[in-house]
């Protein structure tokens, strides 16, 4: 129940006044109608036991008379008393049976041809069809009159031998009573059935057949004056399922005159819907119809219906096996209960109005005092403070009323002294309020100065420390200088980072930015760098991914590569023997998950963390362990990962124990990726020392001459030719003079800055095709998308890294660079020139085992000391180990494996 829900007092007052009413009302009106229905379930089962019963008596009785008339006539001729070759005596005999309907056809047939047969054919009247002896083969068919004589001969039949009909045969071959399946009568076309008998003498010898015929139209006209309920039925079936009569339908067979042919129709698909139903509900219920031995019922439903049916079997000793079927619809015996129902369901809802009347204006009256009270509540709430209220008549309320009136006045008072202490400390709020945006703001104006302040030198610094890095003619001595100057250079370029990325994390400004990237070249760049560092500590570096990694993820790909760089970062500076993991798992989607989950690990076998101070590692400025070690860092890194992390759904955690070594991971949710973009790279460890086709002219503008300096000195060596510009309005005019391939633009320059030298480019149709990247040491978002939308193609802050710009380069001049042969080649083409003879197959598998676990330092190591043992191994191990120098372990595996299977 929702406790924010209210209930009006009314309601309350009403509902159970009225429920109990209705319920009352309601109990009595379903205790009648299951009565009543009990009671019409007990009457119907009798009256259905009851129409079974005469059912089976007079059917029973119509099959007995055929018999018993028939047993007659053959115990006359078996005593003598009845000669069966007097034609005569036999016609008159039988006429007075037909003619009192005890049989509708009565007729015997002797073992030599003679037959005597008189038959009702109904609207023409009773005839008698004579076989005498001296006539034979033929047969005269006379009309008898109302006293039994032959009034007219009416036919002669010119060949006519009872002795080959079907019945006859099937008598003699018997030797008793038996019943003929259902035909078509011959004279009379109706459905009919025989009872043929035959006839001995004394002695046993064989002197004929007599033969009575029933017509199933008798048991119809029974069936049709029998009422069951309204719409009750009542058939008849053979334990076939076939129908034998049915008091709906007359004739329920398919006759066909023409071929003189008789089907009978399963009652499961008979035309009348009821008797198809019931048929099919009595084989659901017993499974078959040989099944029903005895008197059963059951019921089942029909369009909404409830059908009651009783079964009862039909036998006598001469074959007749039927089943009588008695259906009815339970409505038939509910209307009278219906409608006392419907009497109780109109009272019961002239009690409910009258209930909720009565209630209405009782809680009306008690309401009324209390619904002056709230709106008095409602205008106290809302300011109005100067209320009253007088309620009379009921004693309860009238006290209220008062308390009510006391404490409004009381709260005037109170309000009033509010007033005016909620102004003054109002008043002393808004100036702290000012106060503490101002020095925000400060805050934030003096951190972006300041960042860009420091950008501008540092550009300079890491710029010409990059390039004196890739002076080939420096001695080694001042190249580590070099190396110092730029791993320093650095050092403060990360702490400003920091120090900007965690006042976005105060001012909440810190958003991610989403896009689709290549997974497994974004994972293989942060190896690789990891990989270098780990190798500089003598350490090894494992990667271990997931084999179902999804190609394409959409995430922050600067923040995720920040996570993981920290995270890998602490884990190689704390880590001084054994190895650093980066494990990259996959998490099946499930409900509650529908994005796959990647899991991110770094594990390490270095010093742990104590458990007292895990809980310090994600605040700023919170360093743990050595101190030795402390000073390499800000204490920034973990507090930042923690809150991008958490940005994206996640949290980093941590599992450590102390002098054995630490798990930090994370699990977040990244939707697969479909249009991501691989990046061109050209951190291989290459020199790039030139690039194919004509020689690219640039543009640089820059207010700066030490900026421009950089750009020009990183870039000359590698066959470009520059024009430089100190602000804006120069840039275009140089522009239009030397028609540039790519625009190189700082943003903040006097007389014209970058944005305005943008929009004046791409409102020029000579100028607007002209690529165009930003290089600024303004490295909010604001400026980086704004920078965008006036028309930049990149942006490239500063300090300007000499990798960024050599791949942006070469993503918007379409350049394929050429590198320095000498360097990685030279080797190869040595060892090419050479027969690769391989170690033993046991060194080849240690080679192996050490490519397949990613231990590349020591897989170089090993290969050294193999191939110390003998000066043959000497082009294969310098192959082995200039591959894990570039990590090929791909391609390391393959070597070994193909000279592990010429070997075999």
């Amino acid at each position: 129940m929702n406790p924010n829900k209210t209930i009006p007092l009314r309601l309350v007052l009403v509902v159970p006044f009225v429920l109990q009413v209705f319920a009352a009302v309601g109990l009595t009106g379903y205790l009648s109608l299951r009565n009543g229905q009990i009671a019409v379930n007990d009457v119907s089962s009798q009256l259905r036991e009851e129409i079974g019963d005469r059912i089976n008596l007079q059917v029973l009785n119509y099959l007995e008379k055929p018999y018993v008339a028939g047993q007659t006539i053959i115990a006359a001729a078996q005593e003598e008393q009845m000669d069966l070759t007097d034609v005569t005596k036999l016609e008159r005999t039988f006429w007075q049976l037909v003619s009192k309907d005890t049989v509708e056809v009565m007729q015997v047939s002797l073992a030599d041809g003679t037959s005597i047969q008189v038959e009702d054919r109904q609207n023409k009247g009773i005839m008698a069809l004579v076989g005498n002896k001296a006539d034979l083969p033929q047969r005269k068919i006379y009309q008898l009159d109302e006293k039994g004589e032959r009034a007219l001969l009416i036919e002669t039949q010119a060949n006519f031998d009872p002795r080959s009909r079907p019945w006859y045969k099937n008598a003699q071959e018997a030797g008793r009573p038996i019943w003929t399946n259902p035909y078509l009568g011959i004279a009379v076309k109706v459905a009919s059935i025989a009872l043929t008998q035959p006839i001995y003498d004394k002695n046993g010898v064989f002197l004929g057949v007599q033969n009575s015929i029933l017509r199933i139209e008798k048991i119809h006209h029974f069936l049709s004056t029998l009422k069951v309920g309204q719409t009750g039925q009542t058939f008849i079936i053979d334990r076939s399922g076939n129908l034998i009569a049915s008091s709906r339908i007359e004739n329920p067979y398919i006759i066909d005159l023409k071929k003189q042919d008789l089907q009978q129709i399963p009652a499961v698909k008979s035309e009348n819907s009821v008797i198809s139903a019931t048929a099919q509900a009595i084989l659901d219920r017993f499974g078959n119809f040989n099944a029903i031995t005895q008197s059963q019922q059951l019921d089942f439903w029909l369009a909404n219906q409830h059908q009651l049916v009783q079964v009862s079997a039909i036998r006598d000793e001469r074959g007749i096996d039927w089943l009588s079927v008695i259906v009815v619809s339970e409505s038939d015996f509910m209307a009278q209960i219906e409608a006392h129902t419907r009497t109780t369901i109109l009272l019961c809802l002239a009690a409910l109005g009258l209930a909720t009347i009565l209630g209405i204006y009782t809680s009306g009256w008690i309401t009324s005092p209390i619904l002056k009270l709230q709106k008095a509540s409602e205008a106290i709430a809302s300011g109005a403070l100067d209320q009253t209220v007088a309620v009379k008549g009921i004693d309860e309320l009238e006290a209220l009323a008062g308390s009510f009136n006391q404490m409004a006045g009381q709260l005037r008072t109170s309000f009033t002294e509010l007033e005016t202490r909620v102004e003054e400390r109002t008043a002393e709020l808004t100036i702290a309020k000012e106060a503490a945006d101002n020095a925000n703001q400060a805050k934030s104006d003096f951190l972006a100065n300041m960042s860009h302040e420091l950008r501008t030198p540092l550009n300079g610094i890491l710029g010409y420390a990059q390039i004196l890095e890739r002076t080939k003619t420096i001695p080694e001595k001042e190249r580590h200088g070099v190396k110092i100057i730029h791993q320093c250079g650095s050092h403060l370029l990360t702490l400003i980072n920091d120090i900007l990325d965690l006042s976005k994390i105060e001012a909440r400004k810190l958003e991610l930015t989403p896009k689709a990237i290549h997974l497994p070249s974004f994972l293989q760049g942060v190896v690789e760098i990891c990989r270098v560092r780990s190798d500089q500590k003598g350490i090894n570096f494992i990667y271990q991914p997931d084999i179902n990694l999804p190609t394409g993820i959409i995430t922050d790909e600067k923040r995720l590569r920040q996570v993981l760089l920290n995270l890998l970062g602490n884990a190689i500076k704390f880590t001084d023997k054994g190895s650093v993991t980066l494990k990259v798992e996959v998490i099946e989607s499930n409900a509650t998950m529908p994005l796959p989950q990647l899991k991110f690990q770094a594990i390490d076998t270095g010093v742990g963390i104590a458990s007292d101070q895990v809980k310090k590692l994600f605040q700023a400025f919170e360093q743990v362990g050595d101190r030795k070690r402390q000073a390499e860092g800000t204490g920034l890194g973990l507090a930042i990962s923690q809150r991008i992390v958490e940005l994206m759904g996640g949290k980093i955690q941590v599992e450590s124990h102390l002098g054995i070594g630490s798990n930090f991971y994370f699990e977040v949710a990244l939707p697969i990726a479909t249009d991501w973009v691989q990046k061109s790279s050209v951190k291989d460890g290459r020199t790039i020392i030139g690039y194919e086709g004509p020689a690219r002219h640039i543009l640089i503008v820059d207010d700066r001459w030490e900026n421009r300096s950089v750009l020009a000195n990183l870039l000359e060596p590698l066959g470009f030719t520059f024009t430089e510009a100190e602000n804006g309005q120069k840039g275009l005019e140089k522009a239009i003079e030397k028609l540039p391939d790519l625009v190189i633009t700082d943003l903040a320059m006097p007389v014209m800055d970058g944005f305005e030298m943008l929009k004046q480019l791409r409102k020029s149709e000579d100028l607007n095709h002209l690529r165009v990247i930003v290089s600024s040491a303004s490295v909010a978002e604001i400026d980086q998308q704004k920078s965008l939308d006036m028309g930049g193609d990149d942006f490239l802050p500063k300090p300007v890294d000499a990798e960024e710009l050599l791949t942006l380069l070469a993503k918007h001049l379409q350049l394929i660079w050429k590198y320095d042969v000498t360097e990685l080649t030279t080797s190869n083409n040595e060892v090419s020139t050479k027969e690769l003879i391989p170690p033993s197959a046991a060194d080849l598998q240690i080679l192996l085992e050490l490519a397949q676990d990613g231990l590349l330092r020591e897989l170089a190591e090993t290969a050294a000391q193999i191939g110390q043992k003998d000066e043959r191994y000497q082009p294969f191990i310098q192959e082995v180990i200039q591959l894990a120098k570039q990590f090929q372990t791909e391609k390391i595996e393959e070597l070994i494996q193909q000279h592990l299977t010429n070997n075999s």
